[in-house]
């Protein structure tokens, strides 16, 4: 609740739907959902390009001038865009402090996280790990390469653990070549930073604050002006009306609904959504 950021989605409270449920996070509804949900097998506009990896850079950044940094999973799911398209991080159930957790975990639950995870956190089958700054950074490469491409890293391979051996090995997605169509200044500014973003040591790869104004001199000598947006803690969520009410029950919710794999569910009503915190 102390996250005050305009690429940060505000949290605005617990919910509890019964007083044997799970708490469940409220959040402001995002009407155009998920950066996912815009990914599909295509690259955005390009009038929305330089927006769009700004903000999502300047909200890694943030996260990570905390302290400690808040490290966050960098999934196109974890990326909520406002009514007027501005992205907003979430999520951070999922994310860990930096310093503060390592845990074991299998590398085969992770599912797609496998080809944005740096590759000094997917060797093995089973591996304890940290997640670090630096990791973020690598996977916030990926994600701008799909976001640039519309394309996962190695989309041509089905394989997502295939795609994980080729980043321990050193290897990296190939240059877009019939992607959105951006002046060949700018595409090779944009590649030689997403180099330096996905370098094979942590410790080579540059801070988020960095890849902001890297992005700030790109984009500002090569593009039009960035529109700004409205800060999603303007989004009113709606709530005053339900003080000292009981909520109605919450659509495709139940006791034995798997929270992991039915994440989110959207109160349409309210304007807002609730989201089960998550379940160690």
């Amino acid at each position: 609740s102390q996250l005050d950021h305009p690429n940060i989605l505000p949290f605005l409270g617990i919910y509890h739907q019964t007083t044997n449920s799970p708490p469940m996070t409220i959040l402001p509804f995002m009407e155009h959902g998920s950066l996912q949900d815009l990914l599909t097998g295509m690259p955005i506009a390009p009038g929305t390009f330089p927006r769009m990896l700004i903000g999502i850079a300047s909200g890694v950044a943030y996260l990570h001038s905390r302290y400690p940094a808040i490290i966050h999973d960098m999934l196109q799911g974890n990326v909520l865009l406002d009514s007027g398209g501005t992205p907003c991080l979430c999520d951070f159930g999922l994310s860990r402090i930096r310093h503060e957790v390592t845990r074991s975990r299998t590398i085969l639950q992770e599912g797609g996280r496998l080809r944005f995870l740096a590759p000094e956190l997917s060797k093995g089958w089973t591996k304890r790990f940290r997640t670090s700054s630096a990791s973020d950074v690598f996977s916030l490469a990926m994600m701008f390469y799909n976001i640039w491409t519309g394309k996962i890293p190695f989309f041509e391979f089905q394989s997502d653990i295939k795609a994980a051996a080729k980043f321990r090995k050193g290897e990296r997605p190939t240059e877009p070549t019939a992607s959105m169509n951006l002046p060949p200044e700018l595409k090779e500014q944009l590649w030689e930073l997403l180099h330096e973003m996905w370098a094979q040591k942590p410790a080579s790869r540059p801070s988020s604050t960095n890849i902001v104004n890297c992005l700030m001199r790109i984009f500002t000598a090569s593009s039009d002006p960035i529109p700004s947006t409205q800060h999603p803690s303007q989004v009113q969520p709606q709530l005053g009306h339900q003080v000292g009410q009981v909520l109605q029950p919450l659509p495709g919710y139940s006791k034995t609904s798997n929270l992991l794999i039915k994440p989110s569910v959207y109160h349409h009503k309210l304007n807002h959504i609730i989201h089960p915190l998550p379940q160690e």
